[in-house]
């Protein structure tokens, strides 16, 4: 059997067909009573409408235009990058390793990480199996209560602060992991402190990242926007390089993209920076701890792509490896003005940060020395990455086509009770829709549609906080908060404050920054009886293909939809809900669903997934891709390969061409999922460091 058929004929498609089916049952007669008939006009204005409605955020085209001269060419650059394994500290992993599958990642294996975020202290013990633990359905979810079902009190026997998330790259220093991720003496890929969210549809953001710390602002240097005063890129100008400050507004994705390749529990040796990263794509990657230089030149040297490939197909070598061209130089003097990166200057930078400008390169020990292209890296990466992330937008599911043909909230199409067989999806999605839509404030509301507003189904957008009349903060039933970011009581606030949470530039709630002397006695046309509900607060997701995007929450507390629509009917797992000074925050209604309800909600949810995406058809098709799927072994013994590091299990991401190719499997589901090793799927293995597609160590 081929691996197109496994993926065609396996059983978990027949799983997933098998509960489709039992949800046009389960309703009885298919109706849901608590949808008023009619539903009312007031709600049914705020029903979530088509994503082609809303226009696509991104920085003035002027002020872009002064920096990007060859937009087509700059997103080649971006999804080149985007899906190159080279740009890793350790050469296999890309920014797609987290972003593989509907952008997010389904793999459940080394995909633990213990409560690094929890304070005062971050907490460095696995509460379920540690390092290259493979999940399992029974270990959801993660948070226990001690009363089944009714939020509250918290089983100290069996409840978990561990977080479910994905894999980056081992410490790459010498000596043990501080942080624990390793199996006896052998070191594992460490594991960020939260769970991945999809890149698909980030565009519309206002900020990124679950804590909002990704300004909305680019600098063209690092994620900080504004909050860093000192950034700045340097131009050729008059035989000279002088300091240009940027500053592009609606740019979240580029403030984004420049975290990731310095984080060392994502894809960063320590220390390393923006312009490391530049030169080891220019010329090589010099580990510290391995002391060997591997070349890397060519963009996706060691991944095939499509000559389909809707961005990249041009430029393919199919059926060898890599793009044509010779370096990612190429690329970025294509995309990029030239008195950005063409000079004969050197860039002297000291340790205290400070630079010097030199006609010839001075190798000074204490110093590194940098060519303008790869002194403003960061300017390139972060714009080429958000110009392309700013093409993956699905805006085709069957909900956007049913309200494509019917727009109008007046018309009585939309009406669930008379229109017994809506174009494009059931019934009892449609039933769903208006459940999810419940806008009566009460104690038993469901009220979803007042966080997931609008058509980005997100209050956290780009447009719906352009629309607040106080734009990024709003009084929330007394409290002050950042519009778009709650804490609904899924955790403990002290397990991770969220947007609450500051770092050397100060608070990360723009709440905070608004109010740094405490919040206002009335703020937004009420009284703020409260104060703050910033900490434990995270950004508002979209719910677009949230089908195809278990686990759930920012710490992957459930790994079904099912489960995690039951926690918000419950009205969250934490109550009541407080600051770590004692401040109350407002928690969710308690909506008590019936599990026909439950269905209904679930139908609704399902109709978001765009068909593209599940398929990973143009615009969301890519190169082909190895990903780590932990390593070979248990959580209790690990295969020792090279220099202490565990010997990784990769897998294979077939590359995809314009027009798609089978879907891969989920999260707990076939190769990514306790049974793996039954599934016949391309499979090679990498001994840290180094890497070839025949897996020799």
């Amino acid at each position: 059997m081929t691996r197109s058929s496994i993926l065609r004929y396996s059983p978990i498609a027949g799983i997933v067909l098998l509960a489709i089916s039992s949800l046009d049952v389960s309703a009885g007669d298919g109706t849901i009573p608590r949808v008023p008939n009619p539903p009312p006009p007031a709600d049914v204005v705020h029903l979530p409408g088509d994503l082609r409605s809303v226009p696509i955020p991104g920085p003035d085209e002027q002020e872009l235009a002064e920096y990007v001269k060859d937009r087509r060419m700059a997103i080649i650059l971006g999804k080149a990058l985007f899906w190159d394994m080279q740009v890793g500290s350790d050469g296999l992993t890309a920014c797609a390793t987290c972003h593989f599958r509907a952008g997010a990642d389904p793999r459940s294996k080394n995909q633990l990480s213990p409560g690094l975020k929890r304070v005062p202290q971050p907490d460095l013990t696995f509460q379920l199996g540690g390092p290259n633990y493979q999940l399992t359905e029974s270990d959801f979810p993660l948070t226990r209560l001690a009363i089944p079902g009714q939020r509250g009190a918290l089983d100290p026997l069996t409840d978990r602060n561990d977080v479910v998330s994905s894999q980056g790259v081992p410490f790459l220093a010498p000596g043990p992991d501080p942080l624990g991720f390793q199996v006896g003496r052998i070191k594992t890929r460490r594991v960020e402190p939260r769970n991945t969210p999809t890149v698909i549809n980030a565009v519309f953001n206002h900020r990124q990242f679950w804590d909002g710390r990704a300004e909305n602002v680019f600098n063209g240097v690092n994620h900080l926007g504004d909050r860093d005063p000192d950034a700045r890129v340097l131009a050729s100008a008059g035989g000279t390089l002088v300091p240009v400050k940027v500053r592009l507004i609606n740019s979240s994705l580029a403030s984004q993209a420049l975290s990731p390749i310095l984080n060392e529990l994502e894809m960063a040796e320590p220390g390393r920076t923006v312009q490391d990263v530049a030169r080891d794509l220019r010329k090589g990657r010099l580990s510290r701890k391995i002391g060997k230089r591997v070349h890397l030149t060519r963009p996706l040297q060691f991944q095939l792509i499509s000559p389909s490939d809707s961005v990249l197909g041009l430029y393919s070598r199919y059926p060898k490896p890599g793009l044509r061209v010779s370096s990612y130089d190429e690329l970025i003097q294509a995309a990029f003005h030239d008195k950005y990166w063409r000079s004969d200057k050197i860039v002297r930078v000291a340790d205290d940060g400070s630079i010097t400008i030199l006609d010839r390169p001075s190798r000074h020990p204490n110093t590194d020395e940098y060519t303008l292209l790869e002194y403003n890296f960061g300017l390139f990466f972060g714009l080429a990455l958000q110009l392309y992330e700013s093409t993956l937008v699905s805006d085709d599911s069957p909900w956007d086509r049913f309200r494509r043909l019917h727009p109008d909230p007046s018309d009585p199409a939309l009406n669930p009770w008379t229109n017994t067989h809506p174009e494009f999806i059931s019934r009892l999605a449609l039933f769903g829709a208006h459940l999810f839509n419940d806008r009566t404030r009460g104690p038993h509301n469901l009220r979803c549609t007042n966080c997931h507003e609008g058509p980005e189904l997100t209050d956290a957008s780009v447009r719906r906080i352009q629309l607040a009349a106080n734009g990024p903060v709003r009084n929330r039933d007394g409290n002050i908060i950042d519009k778009g970011f709650n804490n609904i009581g899924v955790r403990p606030t002290e397990d991770d404050l969220g947007a609450g949470a500051g770092d050397a530039w100060g608070p990360l709630s723009l709440s905070k920054r608004w109010f740094p002397n405490g919040p206002p006695g009335w703020f937004d046309g009420a009284a703020v009886t409260k104060g703050f509900g910033v900490e434990g607060a995270f950004k508002i997701p979209s719910l677009r293909n949230v089908a195809l995007t278990a686990p759930y929450f920012h710490n992957g507390d459930t790994h079904s939809l099912r489960e995690a629509v039951m926690v918000y009917s419950r009205g969250g797992n934490v109550f009541p809900i407080k600051q770590t000074d004692g401040t109350p925050i407002e928690p969710l209604g308690v909506a008590n669903m019936t599990p026909e309800e439950v269905d209904a909600v679930v139908a609704w949810l399902e109709s978001l997934t765009d068909e593209r995406v599940r398929i990973a058809a143009a615009p969301f098709d890519h190169p082909q891709l190895f990903v780590p799927n932990g390593h070979l072994g248990t959580h209790r013994r690990v295969i020792p390969g090279p220099f202490g590091f565990a010997v990784d299990d990769m897998i294979e991401i077939p590359m995809t061409g314009a027009e798609g190719g089978p879907p891969l499997p989920g999260f707990l589901e076939g190769i990514f999922g306790p049974r793996s090793q039954e599934w016949r799927w391309p499979r090679v293995v990498s001994c840290l460091p180094g890497f070839n597609a025949k897996g020799r160590c």
